[in-house]
C-alpha cells in the first residue's frame, strides 16, 4: 500500500511539473520579435521590461476565430487585473496583416509584438505551443506559473492572475 501511495505521489508530481516550465530555455529567451515600430526585441528583453510584474502572454493571430472571439474575456481579465501586464504576440503571416488585425480586432491596451518565425520558431517549439490561441502567465519572478491554456475563459487564467 505504501509503495502505491509513493508511486501515485511521484506520478502526480511529474505530471504537474511537465505542464509548466519553471524557467525559460536560453534559445526561447533569444527568440526575436518585432515591435510596432518594426524594431527587433528578444523575449528576454520583453521579460526584462516588466521585471517584478506579473505578465499574461497571448499568442494569437488575426486570422484565428478563437483568438478574436476570446477578446471580450481578455478585456474583462485586463479590467479585473490592472497590475498585470498584457502582452500580445502575433503569428500573422505578414506585418501589414498584424497591424491591421490590431486595429480591427485586437484593439486592446497592452504590448503588441510580431513573431516572424510563427509556430515554426524556437519560441513556440521551445514552449511546446502547437496552435493559437495560447495563453501563459509569468509571475513576478519571471517564472511561468501557467502555460498551455487554449481558451480565454479558462478559470485557471483568472486564478493564475490573482495569485
Amino acid at each position: 500500500m505504501k509503495k502505491t501511495i509513493y508511486l501515485f505521489a511521484f506520478v502526480l508530481f511529474v505530471s504537474c511539473n511537465s505542464e509548466k516550465p519553471l524557467a525559460f530555455p536560453q534559445e526561447v529567451l533569444n527568440e526575436k520579435f518585432l515591435t510596432l515600430n518594426e524594431e527587433s526585441i528578444t523575449f528576454k528583453e520583453i521579460l526584462a521590461k516588466h521585471k517584478g510584474k506579473k505578465i499574461m502572454f497571448e499568442l494569437c493571430a488575426s486570422w484565428c476565430a478563437e483568438c478574436i472571439s476570446g477578446i471580450p474575456a481578455i478585456k474583462k481579465l485586463k479590467a479585473e487585473n490592472p497590475d498585470v501586464v498584457f502582452v500580445f504576440l502575433s503569428i500573422d503571416k505578414t506585418i501589414p496583416q498584424w497591424k491591421k488585425g490590431i486595429e480591427r480586432f485586437f484593439n486592446i491596451e497592452g504590448e503588441h509584438y510580431f513573431l516572424p518565425a510563427a509556430l515554426k520558431g524556437v519560441y513556440a517549439k521551445g514552449l511546446g505551443i502547437k496552435d493559437v490561441p495560447s495563453y501563459m502567465v509569468v509571475n513576478e519572478k519571471g517564472i511561468t506559473s501557467l502555460a498551455h491554456v487554449a481558451e480565454s475563459i479558462d478559470p485557471r487564467l483568472t486564478a493564475a492572475l490573482k495569485q
